[in-house]
């Protein structure tokens, strides 16, 4: 019997529906669970509720109408949280009202009789960070996919560099699939044909301190970088095989240290992100992890892993020989300083549901798992472009209304909570996060990039 055939079977032994009518034809479904919700810390959660509404054959419909209702609310650490239910006279819907106090999940469970109907759903509070003042706003191009600012004050939107916002900008590298890096008062840019190094004197334009060639590509005609990490003195570049690794000394200029292959091509390599990304690159200590997807060659599923690089007696990044590689679980959708985010789907009693894990690099034990958070369908976590740079992961409504949220590490509570971006509307504006900075592009109306700032954890 099917699922639905279990549940209609099961609504006519709590109604007492004739044995010889089908439980198909003697009932009828009630509406959708309610929504997933994601609401701010401190705010009054107001949610309809519809009873499964089964009707005995040739009896009125409001004849077992629900006479009563009751509600239970389960806050993150399980313990009950204050609240009121309202049902409507005559009617299948009931108002439940609560204001939580804490972050994190609240489990819902609506009892109406006596009908016998049951309904539960998650609520998602949120730290609420939507007021957060902009620090710039940047209009030296439509759309910005990287932002960031060097120490001295300098705006970077992809491929140009601002003093002050509204000021000429001074290009520095290439316009299409910029891969520009900050790091303290150095930027490090790619044009078509080399690696630039500036330098932000703190006033008046950035400075050009050396340059390099870059290579051709070995993988893509238009030698696209895939991912990048960058300090003062060193700028590394993963394309479709290679890493790339471009040092600084004083007196000699940048140093090229290239053509390391990366991908063996033992195993078919699979793509993620909204722009087909191969490769994410993170730090941790004298170690390079370098995160890609492949086909298993025998069960033809994707696995992520990631992939230990150090430096040899040459100066090349080479695959260590004292780590091994590790398997993560997901795809990759997210990255930042150190950390990479991942989204896995998991099978439970009650059907499939997807789940957000955020992996960090240290230094004596390479990726490990630090925080999971479990999704509900109702919640749409949107494909994002890799390559530019740090990505955070975006969460919203799948039904396309109400605010726009991040997952943030919370050290106190050792365990991911979700954040509330500052958004001015989903319909006409496109948010992106990274490790420093949140950032809404406006699709109509007045052209700007407005910047606020943001760090990972509170």
């Amino acid at each position: 019997m099917t699922s639905r055939g279990l549940l209609l079977l099961a609504l006519a032994v709590l109604t007492g529906c004739p044995g010889d009518v089908p439980p198909e034809e003697c009932f009828l479904l009630g509406a959708e669970e309610p929504p997933t919700l994601i609401i701010a810390e401190g705010e009054t959660a107001s949610v309809r509720v519809h009873a499964a509404s089964p009707q005995v054959c040739d009896t009125p419909e409001d004849a077992h109408t629900p006479e009563s209702v009751t509600v239970e609310v389960h806050g993150p650490d399980n313990l009950p949280v204050p609240a009121t239910v309202e049902l409507t006279t005559g009617t299948w819907f009931a108002t439940v009202r609560f204001t939580p106090t804490s972050t994190g999940r609240h489990h819902v469970i609506v009892a109406f009789a006596p009908v016998g109907s049951l309904r539960q759903f998650d609520v998602h509070v949120a730290q609420d960070e939507r007021s957060r003042t902009p620090v710039a706003t940047l209009d030296a191009r439509p759309t910005c996919l990287f932002v960031d600012r060097t120490r001295g004050g300098t705006w970077l939107c992809d491929h140009l560099a601002l003093r002050e916002p509204g000021t000429q900008p001074q290009l520095v590298g290439r316009e299409t699939q910029p891969a520009t890096a900050v790091a303290g008062d150095v930027v490090w840019a790619l044009t078509d044909t080399e690696v630039r190094r500036y330098v932000d004197p703190g006033t008046g334009p950035l400075v050009l301190t050396g340059t390099a060639p870059f290579p051709p590509g070995s993988y893509d005609t238009d030698r696209t970088p895939h991912s990048r990490l960058a300090t003062e003195d060193e700028y590394l570049v993963a394309d479709a095989t290679t890493l790339h690794r471009f040092i600084f000394r004083e007196g000699e200029g940048v140093l090229a240290f290239s053509n390391t292959p990366w991908n063996s091509l033992a195993m078919p390599q699979l793509t993620f992100g909204a722009d087909n990304t191969r490769a994410i690159l993170l730090r941790g200590a004298d170690t390079v992890w370098l995160v890609s997807s492949a086909q298993d060659r025998v069960t033809f599923t994707p696995r992520t892993q990631a992939c230990p690089f150090q430096v040899d007696a040459q100066g090349f990044y080479r695959p260590s020989t004292t780590r091994a590689c590790q398997v993560l679980a997901g795809d990759p959708v997210g990255h930042g300083e150190g950390v990479v985010w991942t989204r896995d789907t998991v099978q439970t009693s009650t059907g499939f549901f997807p789940v957000l894990h955020r992996y960090e690099v240290s230094a004596a034990h390479g990726l490990q798992e630090a925080g999971a958070l479990s999704l509900d369908s109702s919640i749409a976590s949107f494909v994002q472009e890799l390559r530019p740079g740090p990505s955070h992961p975006l969460l919203g409504s799948s039904s396309g209304v109400g605010p726009i949220a991040t997952p943030r590490w919370n050290q106190e509570r050792t365990a991911l909570v979700l954040a509330l971006l500052p958004d001015p509307g989903r319909a006409n504006h496109i948010t992106r996060i990274s490790d420093h900075f949140t950032w809404t592009v406006s699709q109509s109306g007045a052209p700007g990039v407005r910047v606020h700032p943001w760090t990972s954890s509170p």
